[in-house]
């Protein structure tokens, strides 16, 4: 998964274009010129899914996945070509879906590659020349914190210098540490004297990757987990910093390093353990004042499945708090969390996004009520109206998979928006074997979105 510390509006287009598409089939229309370009990349593992990861450079793309027979595969192509060179690296994913693929250039041209980790030691591989994959070298990053790695996450900063988030430990008693990388000399060094988050022993922090807003900030949102169990997830919280270095709450308090759990400046909805918040459902974005929105799942008083958005706003002494809107009224329906390991995504909820007559729109799926967005009171975050799933769908894009009897569909978008990757599996089933036999390989392919 590439972090892009920038969304342009080439991505901003796309991820809005791509997400009232639908259809069934690779089947392509014959008469007149098609919006996107088709390019296959491989068959790929479908025994379990687990994602993979897409870069695009000046000249050339890259792909990462694994392949039918589970190995860790670098796929690279010049932009004006279909055909891919491939260089498998030594390392298989078993039945983990925590063990995702990413990557990442440098300044210089060299590509970093992370993944394949749940609480195992630090696997990363870097490029042994500038934008060539015939060889890779496997190497330590700092040498310190690496044997018990989840969650590897390439960002940038503003001047384009590269980081590595990991978490080592387990759930419920993981430290997340960032990493800097000097171009010059090819290393890495620990980012601070201390890390991130530490959840003194009694937590570990999910949060999520660090977002650049219109205000010049990065920001962070996250919730504390007590222990493997969904359920346990508690204190939604945000940070927000402008170098990366100093970080402070939404009223300007410093937030010191490391981060820990009894910490409760940063919270911005104090949901208690058991209370429905998860880390599978929930996303920062920014309303047309700039004030960040966070949208996220929780359970209401009666205990059902519902979508909040906690959003900061002035009070009276105009000093700032954050507010809890409840979205939904579903009427039924829990979403079971009082479970460990990989989860079915039950609820997924989008960006707070404004629209075009002033109003905001967020995007939700539900396992059991459907798709569709809410357009929503810019003041009260009421929902003014429901549009159906594909609702403002113009132009036809890339095709939906034609899904196997029991797969589950994956797209990826590059960190530019003008492609987008497609690929089918079975779903998640708590990092275990499922009860049938594997199916077979699934074609792996790449779209270029056609702007016109």
């Amino acid at each position: 998964m590439q972090l892009p510390t920038f969304i342009s509006r080439s991505k901003i287009f796309a991820l809005l274009f791509l997400s009232g598409i639908h259809g069934t089939g690779l089947a392509q229309k014959t008469a007149g010129k098609l919006p996107y370009e088709t390019i296959p990349v491989a068959q790929v593992w479908s025994g379990h899914s687990v994602g993979f990861d897409l870069l695009t450079s000046q000249k050339f793309q890259y792909v990462a996945y694994y392949d039918a027979d589970r190995n860790m595969v670098i796929a690279q192509r010049p932009l004006d070509s279909k055909t891919w060179k491939k260089t498998v690296l030594p390392t298989q994913v078993g039945w983990d879906s925590h063990n995702y693929i990413e990557v990442a250039l440098d300044a210089a041209g060299y590509l970093h590659v992370s993944g394949n980790m749940h609480n195992v030691p630090l696997i990363y591989f870097r490029s042994e020349k500038p934008e060539d994959i015939s060889r890779f070298e496997k190497l330590a990053m700092t040498g310190k914190n690496e044997e018990h790695v989840t969650y590897p996450i390439f960002f940038e900063d503003k001047a384009g210098d590269l980081y590595f988030q990991y978490r080592d430990g387990g759930s419920g008693n993981g430290i997340t540490y960032w990493n800097k990388y000097d171009t010059a000399n090819k290393t890495w060094r620990s980012l601070f004297d201390t890390p991130l988050f530490d959840g003194e022993k009694e937590a570990s922090a999910y949060m999520s990757n660090p977002r650049l807003g219109p205000d010049g900030y990065f920001y962070i949102i996250w919730m504390w987990r007590m222990t493997p169990i969904a359920n346990t997830n508690h204190n939604l919280a945000c940070i927000r910093s402008r170098d990366l270095i100093n970080w402070e709450n939404m009223r300007g308090d410093k937030v010191p390093l490391p981060i820990q759990w009894r910490d409760s400046k940063p919270t911005a909805d104090p949901v208690g353990p058991w209370n429905g918040l998860i880390n599978m459902s929930y996303t920062l974005s920014w309303d047309q004042e700039k004030a960040p929105c966070i949208s996220y799942h929780k359970y209401d008083s009666q205990g059902i499945s519902q979508a909040f958005v906690a959003r900061w706003e002035k009070d009276k002494a105009e000093k700032g708090t954050w507010q809890i809107h409840q979205i939904s009224q579903w009427p039924d329906f829990t979403w079971a969390l009082n479970l460990g390991g990989s989860l079915k995504r039950s609820i997924s909820l989008g960006a707070v996004t404004p629209t075009d007559d002033g109003n905001l729109s967020l995007h939700f799926t539900h396992e059991k009520h459907g798709s569709g967005t809410w357009i929503l009171d810019p003041k009260t975050l009421k929902p003014i109206r429901t549009l159906p799933a594909n609702a403002g769908s113009k132009e036809p894009g890339p095709p939906a998979l034609a899904l196997n009897e029991g797969m589950e569909a994956h797209t990826k978008t590059d960190n530019t928006g003008r492609y987008v990757m497609r690929w089918q599996t079975l779903p998640v089933n708590q990092d275990r074997p499922p009860q049938i036999s594997p199916p077979a390989p699934t074609e792996l392919v790449v779209y270029e979105v056609i702007e016109k």
